[in-house]
């Protein structure tokens, strides 16, 4: 029987992120997955600078060159009149990336498969499927398919990131929320061969006409996404032939020009799952929540999952912290998810009722976008507030490196302060980086919150912020108690 720390069930985006940050914790990691080769239509398409912190940490961030700088949204009444225009900045973020990027999902996971096949503390189990799951105190047992061959795997956790449809949900027999927000929408990727005039090259646009609203998107050039949105009595078989297809496109793109990579019909939920542990069975991604595709937050969400999710493992499975701490993953990423769901339902169901004309568009001024970024539930901090809980910055030093780059997937203290032998001795035990000059921008942030110092966690989220030397010593004992760690 193999044996690891962690099984991997469910090997798309999140669960690649997830096996990688694992790995960089020094666990040994099962990736399963039933697809031997990536899906080789694009599912997800947009990811934003928080999850662009999530590939550099995985050693990935040369993908940012195969990546499209997304340069803002229209929103068009019938004649193409826009009614609403959304700007992306076009600088870095203070998350050192730009915020929004469109991206071809099977170049994406083919780089993340490629780093794991190389990564001695993973084993890969593509082609094969999971038929059973059993747990007992001591550790899971799964049984593993392909073709005519069975194996057995042991692991001491499991996580389930196999997508909306989970087997390892079903089996754990969690709870679904419907927050409302299901739609039907018809997906058609193209592969022009030269990009159509008609269309913008690096900004997308949603045409409220009629009863099917399109959306129109560019993924990653030469490739482009068009959604129409489809009401309860479409026939979607019928709407997805070739003559539909180029009926509806033709308005854009000429047949005979493009190659149709997709058309097929996706519904759209808007759910949220509650249980995302049970004993030694967790979800992350599209098994703990589903969201419709107007913010783009799907897969940027199921990475902050593993982003949240890996150092806590890897504490509780090298016997530094209990397991209570996996409690901590749902209750601060639930309430995080949560807002992200609620308003992709609300905007969607908002362009279907222009669609329908329940409700007429009304003219605005062009709007320059400001990133959503809710602040994590309580866990590992029992009530957050202000700086606590919230994204913390990356800045670059004067070379151009990005924090991220020198303190890797850890805790970090950035701030200059004489501390003591005890909570010295306590941050080598947390595996702390500490930073004494991260630059003028956490200088600013710092500022901006009266403090001096900062604990940061592994997810990059602000674990505590410091006026002196005796706030950081007494969150730095906090943090210790909190992951059951003493000096």
């Amino acid at each position: 029987m193999d044996t690891y720390d962690v099984a991997v069930v469910g090997c798309g985006p999140v669960g690649l992120a997830l096996a990688r940050l694992l790995s960089a914790k020094g666990l040994r990691v099962a990736a399963i997955d039933p697809n031997r080769i990536v899906c080789h239509h694009p599912r997800a398409t947009h990811l934003d600078d928080e999850s662009m912190r999530t590939l550099q940490t995985l050693g990935a961030a040369d993908l940012e060159q195969r990546f499209l700088r997304q340069t803002g949204w229209t929103l068009r009444l019938p004649d193409g009149t826009p009614f609403l225009e959304f700007a992306h900045a076009r600088e870095e973020s203070g998350q050192g990336w730009r915020t929004d990027y469109q991206f071809h999902q099977p170049d994406f996971e083919s780089q993340l498969r490629g780093l794991l096949a190389s990564d001695p503390n993973v084993d890969l189990w593509f082609g094969w499927s999971v038929t059973a799951i059993v747990q007992d105190a001591e550790a899971v047992r799964l049984t593993l398919t392909d073709r005519n061959q069975v194996k057995t795997l042991k692991a001491a956790y499991t996580v389930g990131s196999d997508g909306a449809n989970s087997f390892v949900r079903q089996l754990m027999g969690a709870e679904v929320e419907d927050l409302e927000g299901t739609q039907r929408s018809l997906i058609v990727d193209v592969h022009p061969f030269r990009h159509p005039p008609a269309l913008p090259a690096e900004s997308g646009f949603i045409l409220c006409e009629g009863q099917r609203p399109i959306t129109y998107v560019p993924i990653f050039p030469p490739m482009l996404r068009f959604e129409f949105m489809l009401l309860d009595e479409d026939d979607a078989a019928e709407l997805e032939r070739p003559q539909a297809v180029y009926d509806a496109l033709s308005r854009w793109i000429e047949p005979g020009s493009y190659r149709i990579m997709r058309a097929d019909t996706y519904e759209w939920h808007a759910r949220l799952v509650h249980g995302w542990r049970s004993g030694r069975l967790l979800l992350a991604g599209d098994a703990a929540h589903e969201m419709p595709p107007m913010l783009g937050q799907g897969m940027c969400s199921g990475l902050r999952d593993a982003a949240n999710l890996a150092w806590k493992l890897a504490a509780v499975v090298k016997g530094t912290s209990s397991d209570s701490l996996l409690d901590t993953y749902e209750s601060e990423r639930a309430p995080h998810v949560r807002p992200y769901i609620a308003e992709s339902a609300r905007q969607a169901n908002l362009i279907e009722s222009f669609g329908i004309g329940e409700t007429h568009p009304e003219l605005s001024e062009p709007q320059t976008l400001e990133p959503f970024r809710p602040p994590l539930g309580p866990g590992l901090t029992e009530e957050p507030g202000d700086a606590v809980g919230k994204l913390s910055p990356q800045p670059r030093a004067a070379d151009g490196t990005r924090l991220d780059d020198v303190t890797g997937y850890n805790f970090v203290v950035v701030g200059k302060h004489v501390v003591s032998a005890e909570t010295a001795e306590l941050w080598q035990r947390l595996e702390v980086a500490v930073v004494t000059d991260a630059g003028p921008a956490v200088d600013d942030w710092l500022a901006a919150n009266s403090a001096t110092a900062a604990i940061i966690r592994p997810d990059r989220y602000a674990f505590a912020l410091a006026a002196d030397a005796a706030d950081l010593e007494t969150a730095t004992k906090e943090l210790a108690q909190r992951m059951e760690v003493r000096a």
